[in-house]
C-alpha cells in the first residue's frame, strides 16, 4: 500500500495471534524474511550492507526486533507463552464469542437486523421470504462466507429459501479453515454468540461423533476462535429464526490442497471417510437435520498468486468453470465434484472445496440447485473472487 508517499508492507496474522496489521517498508520487510532462527544481528547488517549499501546501526536493528516482539511476531518465548495462554483461555471457556462483530457486520442488534434485511431487499436480493403455503424439505444449503459487504445478497437467495422451508432441529455447519489443522475436521461443543444471541451446540452429538472417531477432533479446536466462516452463518440464521431456538454441530474443515497435489481422493483417507459416514449416520437419526457449506469458490488474480490480471475474460471463463463444477454439485456427485477440481490442479484455488465436498457426502438430499452465483472483482483488476448459493432437497 501507499502511506505519506511510500510504499509499505502490511504484516497481517491470519490466525489473529497478533492482533494488530503492521505497517513496514520493503526493506525492513527484507530484514524480516532473513529473521529464521540462523542469524545474529551481525549477520542481519552484513545482510542489509549487501543489498541496500548503506550501514544499518545497531540500535536501529535491534529497535525494529524489539517492535516485531511487541506484536507477537517473533517466536520465541514469549510467543510461545502467550499462544499458550491463549490456548488456555480458549479451552476453558463455554462460549465461541463473536471475533467479527463491529469489523464484519454491526455489533449491535436492532442495526445487524437492518443490515442483514437490506440483503434481501437491495437489487441484487431475493426480496423477502413469503410468510404461509406449503413449506419445502430443504435438507441443505451452500452459502457464502465472503464478507457481508462483497457477498450478503448471495447470502439472502440462500437464507430465503431456508426461512421458506421446513425449520430444521439441528444446523451442522461446515465451514472452510483458512489456517492449518492436524487433522481434517475441527469440532467445538463451544456456544456461538453474537449480537443477535447464543446459539447452542448440540453438546451430547459433537461428544458422541468424537468419541466414535479414531483421531481427537478437537485437536484443531482453536482454529474457531478467529474463523470466520461458521459465524456469518450463525448470524443468519440467528436473523431468520428469530427467538425460535437455534441448535447448532460446528465443524471446520481442513485444506484438501495435498491431495490435490498428490492426485488421490480424500475419501482413500480412514479418518476423512470414518468422519463423514458417522456424521451421516447421526444425522439421519437425528431427525430434522439441514447441512450448511460455508464455501466461497474461484480465487483469481495477482491478489491470489496468479500473474494475469482479471479481465472480462478472465471473469467469463471462470463463470463457465464453476458452473460446470457446481453442476456435479447439484447431482450430489461428491466425487464429480472433487474431481472437476482436481483435474486442473485447483488453477481456480475454490476456497470451499473442503465444506462443498463434506456436505455432497454427508448430505441425505437427490438434487441441488444454484439459485444465485455472484462474481466481486476489484477494481484495478488484482483479485476476483466468486460464490454461489445452491439448496438441496429430494
Amino acid at each position: 500500500m501507499q502511506y505519506e508517499g511510500r510504499e509499505m508492507i502490511g504484516i497481517k496474522d491470519p490466525v489473529g495471534l497478533s492482533p494488530a496489521i503492521v505497517f513496514v517498508p520493503p526493506e525492513t520487510f527484507y530484514l524480516m524474511s532473513l529473521m529464521d532462527g540462523t542469524k545474529d544481528l551481525r549477520d542481519l547488517q552484513a545482510a542489509y550492507m549487501r543489498r541496500y549499501g548503506t550501514l544499518l546501526l545497531s540500535d536501529k536493528l535491534q529497535a525494529l526486533i524489539e517492535q516485531l516482539n511487541t506484536h507477537y511476531l517473533l517466536e520465541n518465548h514469549r510467543f510461545r507463552s502467550y499462544v499458550s495462554q491463549l490456548h488456555a483461555d480458549f479451552k476453558g471457556q463455554p462460549i465461541r464469542e463473536a471475533a467479527f462483530a463491529n469489523r464484519g457486520y454491526a455489533g449491535e442488534a436492532a442495526l445487524l437486523k437492518a443490515q442483514l434485511q437490506g440483503y434481501f431487499t437491495e437489487e441484487q436480493g431475493p426480496g423477502l421470504p413469503v410468510e404461509g403455503g406449503e413449506k419445502k424439505a430443504i435438507h441443505g444449503i451452500v452459502a457464502p462466507h465472503i464478507d457481508f459487504a462483497r457477498g450478503g445478497p448471495c447470502y439472502a437467495h440462500a437464507y430465503k429459501a431456508l426461512a421458506e422451508a421446513e425449520p430444521a432441529d439441528l444446523y451442522v455447519i461446515l465451514g472452510t479453515c483458512h489456517t492449518p489443522m492436524q487433522h481434517p475436521f475441527a469440532f467445538t461443543a463451544k456456544a456461538f454468540t453474537t449480537p443477535l444471541g447464543t446459539a447452542e451446540a448440540d453438546k451430547k452429538l459433537v461428544e458422541a461423533i468424537a468419541n466414535e472417531l479414531p483421531f481427537d477432533p478437537f485437536v484443531d479446536e482453536f482454529s474457531h476462535r478467529s474463523e470466520h466462516t461458521i459465524e456469518f452463518q450463525v448470524v443468519f440464521l440467528q436473523h431468520l429464526l428469530g427467538e425460535r431456538r437455534l441448535t447448532i454441530f460446528p465443524i471446520l474443515c481442513g485444506s484438501l490442497h495435498e491431495q490435490i497435489s498428490q492426485g488421490i481422493s480424500p475419501w482413500e483417507d480412514a479418518n476423512y471417510q470414518q468422519t463423514l459416514s458417522i456424521l451421516k449416520r447421526r444425522c439421519r437419526e437425528h431427525g430434522k437435520v439441514c447441512i450448511i457449506a460455508s464455501a466461497d469458490l474461484a480465487h483469481v488474480g495477482p491478489q491470489f498468486g496468479q500473474r494475469e490480471a482479471v479481465t472480462r475474460g478472465t471473469l467469463a471463463e471462470v463463470k463457465q468453470k464453476d458452473l460446470e463444477m457446481l453442476r456435479q454439485a447439484e447431482e450430489v456427485n461428491a466425487e464429480g465434484f472433487y474431481q472437476s477440481i482436481q483435474r486442473e490442479g485447483d488453477r481456480r484455488n475454490i476456497c470451499g472445496l473442503p465444506p462443498i465436498y463434506a456436505l455432497l457426502h454427508v448430505i441425505d438430499a437427490d438434487k441441488g440447485e444454484v439459485v444465485n452465483y455472484q462474481q466481486w472483482c476489484d477494481s484495478q483488476g488484482q483479485g476476483a473472487v466468486t460464490f454461489a448459493s445452491m439448496t438441496f432437497s429430494s
